[in-house]
């Protein structure tokens, strides 16, 4: 994953303690871990969805659109803008 961006937090040195030892217990380096909480408590606060792959397929046919061959569905869709 290439980082382009840099955030800096101040914190004193009981929240760095704090910090070091969460991302111990992790097993991830402070970054990393930062990292995931970070996006984690984002993408609550704005109530993205986290989903695995069989849980957002499961979405995804729960909408009922049509799905077919792509092939078939292009032919479809420029036939219908023929009309």
């Amino acid at each position: 994953m290439a980082m382009t961006k840099r955030i800096q937090i101040p914190v004193d040195d009981p929240e760095l303690a704090l910090v070091k030892a969460a991302a111990s217990r992790a097993g991830l380096p402070v970054a990393e871990w930062a990292r995931s909480i970070l996006r984690e408590e984002a993408r609550r606060e704005l109530g993205a969805p986290d989903l695995d792959p069989r849980s957002a397929l499961e979405q995804l046919f729960a909408l009922d659109a049509p799905v077919d061959d792509v092939d078939n569905m292009i032919e479809e869709s420029i036939a219908g803008r023929l009309r």
